[in-house]
């Protein structure tokens, strides 16, 4: 009963580690967009204010957490 208990252990804590989203960090920047296609969740960064956006995929709290105007990453570390 042991072995069962501690296999079913890890396999849920290897399911749950599975679900946890990874992604890079984008370029230092003002938020100038925020898009949602589906269930991928993308910031655009302007990152020298000179009009050379870049989008970049983040987590739905990511996304949540950062503002049409503001300063990402400074808005995700907050």
């Amino acid at each position: 009963m042991r072995r069962l208990a501690a296999a079913l252990m890890a396999v849920s804590t290897l399911v749950l580690a599975g679900c946890a989203q990874n992604f890079d960090r984008g370029p230092e920047g003002k938020v100038t967009d925020k898009i949602k296609d589906g269930k991928k969740f993308y910031l655009v960064v302007d990152p020298n204010k000179a009009g050379a956006e870049q989008k970049f995929r983040v987590s739905k709290y990511d996304y949540h957490d950062c503002n049409r105007g503001s300063k990402y990453p400074k808005c995700v570390d907050d």
